[in-house]
């Protein structure tokens, strides 16, 4: 296929009750060439649409691509100076056939609740309505009304936890070539004023596995050419935060049924998508000491879950844990630069009092005086990822302590990240299968991995920016009715609508 190409993307999921804004400090920076050199190991939605290009015999000019973890808001610097070189490399590329654009698509900054519909809008209005946009997001994506707009085709994770990013990165790509190839698509988008924490579901069982499957049935079929059915970021305090379904066939009614009949499905199991009653602390800990099985039972604190947006600085898990440090084998984590530098200038060996937490975001959480706790070892903060999600890829935490207190053991990192991988802890000579309890900050990303190792796997109400009682947080922005905080009907699910 004879096509001009043009592929581009910033990566980053905001948080509204992280008051920590992300910086440019805060992003991978790559440019050009390095785009298609990105790693297919680590599964990055960039490098599957460079493959699925590739089938096509199209090769990408590529531009730039800012990737970061979860955060706070992003500073609109970041998107002034993605944009800024953006448009002019659109510029220099000269007639375009199509453009690949890789988002998250629940990107916040300090000026604007929609980055992902601002890039994409300025994308279109440079390059006119011919060329076809096409983009990834992740399956936790706010799907406004102006991204639809202005991207032929949106294409999300398929998977939670998020084992697809490749796949969606081709899939992308496909559609992309589909349209520059002459097939009449269609994409339909249906939105439901629904949210639910992060925690409360997987695609991997329940009804949520079920709708999926429906979809994949369909797609198989020949009925549809793809489908996205996306939960919502919900810690987004937007007037636009919603979940939403985006179809894509050869005939735009059949698009627009087919969304809401999906949509209806997803509305039905809307109560069962917000999870099951949490655990307190003690509850796990007390689970912990009774569990003889030889296998770890797991502490999930997704409320400070760096991955969901959260500060990873509380120190609530250790605060329970130091009553049984003589009694109970755990590894606990907590984000905090100043106690990491503190560990490095005192040595392997020393013993020493440690204040723990609430670096970053004393409102939500306090510090904690950690007594007589041993510096077992420094690291410079490096690992490599066990996986499945992003199998391979090397994450840098900065300096790193790990500090034993009893049969306590804590990892205190500059920058903690990927906390639900497996070599999280093993990298720093944590054996997280060695122990009672291990703490994980996480949503559902880490269960890949730690599922089929683990006792029990303990949902815990904890605090955090990504809390998981959605009615605790202090919104101010969002829409009404918006479930769970208000009732809803069928009624106050969107017309389905083609917009391009």
């Amino acid at each position: 296929m004879n096509k001009k190409v043009f592929l581009c993307g910033l990566h980053q999921e905001s948080n509204s009750f992280n008051p920590v804004l992300a910086t440019y400090e805060s992003f991978r920076r790559l440019r050009g060439d390095e785009l298609i050199t990105l790693g297919k190991d680590a599964g990055y939605t960039i490098f599957g649409m460079v493959e699925g290009l590739s089938t096509y015999g199209i090769t990408p000019l590529c531009g730039s691509y800012l990737n970061a973890g979860s955060g706070g808001s992003i500073d609109a610097a970041v998107y002034e100076s993605f944009m800024g070189e953006t448009l002019a490399d659109i510029k220099k590329a000269g007639k375009l056939d199509g453009v690949l654009v890789e988002l998250h698509g629940a990107t916040l900054s300090n000026q604007s609740d929609d980055v992902c519909g601002d890039i994409l809008e300025a994308i279109r209005n440079l390059v006119g309505e011919d060329v076809v946009i096409s983009a990834s997001c992740d399956l936790h994506a706010k799907v406004t009304e102006k991204m639809a707009k202005n991207a032929d085709f949106i294409s999300g994770f398929q998977a939670y936890p998020h084992i697809d990013l490749y796949e969606t990165g081709k899939r992308a790509a496909e559609v992309l070539c589909a349209k520059m190839g002459g097939k009449n698509l269609k994409m339909a988008r249906v939105s439901l004023p629904v949210i639910a924490p992060a925690h409360g579901y997987t695609t991997t069982a329940g009804n949520l596995k079920t709708l999926m499957e429906k979809g994949f049935l369909l797609k198989k079929e020949g009925t549809i050419f793809d489908f996205s059915i996306f939960q919502v970021q919900p810690w987004l305090d937007s007037p636009d935060v919603a979940s939403s379904v985006l179809v894509i066939a050869d005939d735009e009614e059949r698009a627009k049924t087919v969304a809401t009949d999906l949509a209806l499905e997803e509305f039905s199991i809307r109560k069962e998508l917000q999870g099951q009653a949490l655990l307190t602390i003690e509850e796990v800990i007390q689970k912990a000491l009774a569990n003889k099985s030889g296998k770890p039972i797991v502490l999930v604190d997704s409320a400070d879950s760096s991955n969901a947006g959260a500060c990873g600085d509380s120190a609530a898990v250790i605060e329970a844990l130091l009553p049984y440090q003589n009694v109970l084998k755990a590894a606990v984590d907590v984000k905090d630069a100043p106690a990491a530098e503190k560990a490095f200038s005192l040595g392997v060996g020393a013993v020493a009092d440690f204040t723990l937490g609430a670096t970053l975001a004393l409102e939500l959480s306090k510090p904690v005086l950690v007594k007589n706790a041993k510096i077992k070892s420094l690291h410079e903060g490096s690992f490599e990822r066990f996986g499945p999600q992003a199998k391979g890829n090397i994450c840098r935490i900065g300096k790193t302590a790990v500090l034993e207190v009893g049969k306590l053991l804590i990892h205190v990192s500059a920058n903690a990240q990927a906390n639900g991988d497996l070599n999280f802890y093993r990298g720093f000579g944590i054996d997280p299968l060695a122990q009672q309890l291990v703490n994980i900050k996480a949503c559902t990303s880490f269960r890949a991995g730690y599922e089929p190792v683990s006792e029990e796997i303990c949902n815990t109400s904890t605090p955090g920016a990504a809390g998981t009682v959605l009615k605790d947080l202090p919104f101010k922005n969002r829409p009404v009715p918006l479930y769970p905080f208000e009732a809803i009907t069928e009624q106050d699910i969107t017309e389905p609508k083609c917009y391009r």
